[in-house]
């Protein structure tokens, strides 16, 4: 092979086959290649043709994120390589699968021309996606490869100008930012790592910006609000523990729910995912932040155990977060009405000892 060694291909197959095909033929390449507008890299041609066409990386799926002296300041999981392989009308996966109902592969991030998605984390819910990246060098040249991931609105210089054709616009909360990963997809192969194994999670240092995060959210919440008679607010995670949100109920909400299902009166009062207001946006920079480092960590855990001992602590710092807010009367402060607290689980269930043991907290 041109590109690629023995060495550099070790442990690099995941044992996962989902997402394996046969090798390109050269018709399907000269067919994939018109409908991305773009000439493929021929080192992915060759890992295609001559090792695998289309890899889950188990061992290898860490790719690490340098700043611009060349040191690593974090690593970020992908699951696969995408293959090369569907086109339109191709129903040959399982119904179940990521590339069935018509999906293409390789396809365009978004739609976005001369941006080609080449990887990301199954497990996680974040929105970090690795692409082959022609917007600098054109569709004939060698594409850099690129993180690509929503943030925040801070005000930066670097952020893109709200109302403007720039493609990483989304809203007036969020844009997608790029971030250089390797000069061609060669490197980008040869970079991937084995995840780095990781010390313990100290929630204590990210309780305080939780509680800033909180107080910012319930204060501009009541501004907002306030005269639709508040009478809940929580926070919430998703399944992995890779970020935290808050929500709200108000008393109209609440009824209209109880009187259509009146033996639900638990589930209505207590889970975010049925309230008013789901993710509030309130506080969106202080919470942006909390997120990063929550996603960039679940990302390395692993195994659903390990998650899932990750997510249940984070359950719990969220409920004590709430609790020491309410023990210093922070709600009865800020708002006439009393509300109800809770924390939850955005996607997923809470066991009953669980949800017993948050409740003690809270109550």
């Amino acid at each position: 092979m041109k590109y690629f060694t023995e060495a550099d291909l070790k442990n690099l197959c995941g044992k996962d086959t989902s997402l394996i095909k046969p090798a390109p033929s050269a018709e399907l390449l000269d067919r994939t290649q018109k409908r991305l507008g773009v000439k493929l890299p021929e080192s992915y041609i060759e890992l295609a043709a001559e090792v695998q066409n289309g890899i889950s990386l188990e061992k290898r799926c860490a790719v690490p994120v340098v700043d611009s002296s060349g040191n690593v300041i974090r690593y970020v999981k992908s699951s696969y390589i995408t293959n090369i392989s569907h086109e339109q009308g191709d129903k040959s996966y399982p119904e179940n699968s990521w590339y069935y109902n018509d999906r293409v592969s390789p396809e365009l991030f978004y739609d976005r021309p001369n941006l080609i998605r080449l990887g990301s984390d199954f497990s996680n819910n974040s929105y970090e996606t690795f692409v082959m990246n022609y917007l600098d060098c054109g569709s004939e040249g060698e594409p850099t490869i690129a993180l690509i991931d929503r943030k925040v609105r801070r005000g930066k210089a670097s952020e893109p100008t709200l109302g403007s054709d720039d493609w990483r616009n989304i809203n007036d909360d969020f844009y997608l930012e790029l971030t250089p990963i390797a000069p061609n997809f060669e490197t980008y192969i040869k970079s991937l790592v084995p995840m780095p194994k990781l010390l313990a999670f100290d929630f204590g240092a990210i309780k305080e910006p939780l509680k800033q995060a909180a107080k910012k959210s319930f204060r501009e919440l009541v501004k907002v609000h306030g005269k639709e008679s508040i009478v809940a607010f929580g926070l919430y995670i998703d399944s992995e523990g890779s970020m935290i949100a808050d929500a709200a109920n108000t008393y109209s909400h609440l009824e209209k729910h109880l009187t259509e299902f009146p033996k639900e009166k638990d589930y209505y009062t207590y889970y975010t995912t049925e309230w008013h207001y789901e993710g509030l946006h309130f506080a969106l920079d202080l919470f942006e932040p909390i997120c990063a480092e929550l996603s960039a960590y679940s990302a390395a855990l692993g195994t659903d155990d390990k998650i899932k001992r990750f997510r249940d602590k984070l359950l719990d710092a969220c409920a004590e977060i709430l609790a020491e807010l309410k023990n210093e009367n922070f709600f009865a402060n800020e708002y006439t009405n009393p509300v109800v607290l809770s924390v939850n689980i955005s996607n997923d269930n809470i066991s009953g000892a669980k949800r017993k043991k948050l409740r003690a907290i809270l109550e």
